[in-house]
């Protein structure tokens, strides 16, 4: 290693390191190990930045931070399924519900099996007049729950893009992988603002029209400098919109307004556009959006897909509530829902099919390729079955020829949770037992060394340091 680079003070190389282009440091980096990296809730929930200052939520306290946000205050959300299952079928009254923190999964685990229940007493013909009752209501907190939980994301989130994912990328190849089991969009934001990614190829999925001010084919925008990096949600977004989904109150089936359609994607407006009941609310950042979404354009879909079937005809209607004191108006559009896989044990990956089994196949490719994983914040819960199979077919497959590391305070429980014999398999595993926060400070710990080696590997960053260095030199010897 060239010697007035090895001797170059640490805090200078860091520097460096820190501001060399994004372009540019996506060169250096080509002789890092390819990484398919996957998260789960615990890597986002250092970000809270938004203007309550509370955290991005975990499943164990989702509720907590609920109880937090604007979400379960005044009329910003509609919350009444929630509150009358709680104060019917749990005895909790309205002015208690901040004290109630039960685990999203579990809460909605519980709901999935009632539903499951009900379905089997009407396969049956068994339904009873109580069981009309609850059929009613956990249909409606099940429709319910899926916006709260678009909108508890969308306003933890509200805030600068600035996250941890962002000095990741400082750390991370052009041809790195990212999958993900969260819902929301920060990584997504972190990517974008590098200049190398764009949401139009970045998903690896293609939208019918996407929201960027206004609805059009893509976004205008394109990157700066190219990458291959490629964002692979494999639970669903906030910011992915569907024709509103729902759970038939007779049938108990899920259903859309618009059965098959393809998917829409929500990237930013600071300007009203049309919503259910005019209801916009404007104050967030971009993929962020209030508790309702916005309508998607009727001219994305067919003729045959807007009119009803043949001997049936739609309708409109809604009761008057407590939401304004007028008649509200109906805008032009189709209602839209956010496309999240929730949080239940089973998870239903039929729904939209074919958008996720490309995805799950995007996954499994990315971890058959890559060099090392690193697992943050995801515990891989035995409830997850498929993203078990995958990272354990992939270890099984992979013998001796990938790393592995797992990055969370309870790190040795995620190893419990995939298999210990599955990490024999792997030529190397690291452990850190730590936040995602922390594990990015022991990045950076590492970036004066990065920076010598790829000086030592390309003249040019050899010369751009000697260059800063020299500047900085003669400006200590100035203010001497």
């Amino acid at each position: 290693m060239n010697q007035a680079i090895d001797m170059m003070d640490d805090n200078l190389l860091a520097f460096a390191w820190d501001n060399i282009w994004p372009r540019d440091r996506s060169r250096v980096l080509t002789d890092a190990p390819k990484t398919a990296w996957v998260f789960g809730a615990g890597a986002s929930h250092h970000y809270n930045l938004n203007s309550r200052g509370v955290p991005v939520p975990l499943a164990n306290g989702f509720f907590r931070i609920f109880n937090s946000l604007p979400t379960s205050e005044g009329f910003h959300a509609h919350v009444g399924p929630l509150v009358s299952y709680l104060h019917h079928s749990r005895g909790i009254e309205f002015d208690e519900m901040y004290k109630w923190e039960e685990n999203i999964e579990e809460f909605m685990t519980s709901i999935e099996r009632g539903l499951n229940e009900l379905r089997e007493k009407k396969k049956q013909k068994q339904l009873d007049a109580h069981d009309k009752e609850k059929v009613f209501e956990l249909a409606m907190l099940f429709n319910n729950m899926n916006f709260i939980f678009g909108n508890v994301l969308n306003e933890a989130q509200n805030g600068p893009s600035l996250s941890m994912y962002h000095e990741l990328l400082k750390f991370c190849r052009s041809d790195d992988i990212f999958i993900t089991f969260n819902w929301d969009t920060l990584l997504d934001r972190a990517l974008a603002d590098t200049g190398g990614w764009t949401p139009t190829e970045g998903y690896s999925i293609s939208f019918a029209s996407t929201l960027d001010g206004t609805w059009k084919n893509q976004i205008d925008s394109s990157a700066t400098y190219a990458t291959k990096w490629k964002l692979l949600k494999l639970h669903g977004s906030t910011n992915w919109l569907v024709p509103y989904s729902y759970i038939h109150f007779e049938s108990l089936e899920y259903g859309s307004l618009i059965p098959d359609s393809d998917v829409f994607l929500y990237w930013q407006s600071t300007l009203p556009y049309q919503t259910y009941r005019s209801r916009w609310r404007g104050g967030y950042v971009p993929t962020c959006y209030g508790y309702y979404p916005p309508n998607l354009p009727p001219d994305s879909f067919s003729y045959d897909q807007l009119v009803p079937e043949s001997g049936k005809t739609v309708t409109t209607g809604y009761f008057k509530g407590i939401f304004s004191p007028f008649d509200e108006p109906s805008e032009k559009g189709i209602p839209s829902s956010p496309l999240l896989i929730t949080p239940v044990q089973q998870k239903r990956y039929d729904i939209y099919q074919s958008v996720f089994d490309g995805l799950w196949k995007d996954a499994e490719d990315a971890l058959s390729e890559a060099e090392r994983i690193v697992i943050v914040g995801y515990s891989f819960p035995p409830t997850d079955t498929r993203p078990l199979d995958i990272i354990r077919n992939t270890l099984s497959s992979r013998k001796d020829s990938i790393s592995i590391e797992v990055v969370a305070p309870d790190a040795d429980i995620v190893i419990s949770h995939i298999g210990n014999d599955y990490f024999a398999k792997t030529s190397k595993v690291t452990i850190h037992n730590m936040k995602f926060e922390d594990y990015i400070a022991t990045l950076w710990s590492n970036s004066p060394e990065m920076m010598k080696l790829a000086a030592s590997k390309n003249d040019k960053v050899k010369d751009w340091l000697e260059r800063i260095n020299m500047m900085k030199e003669r400006s200590s010897t100035i203010f001497q």
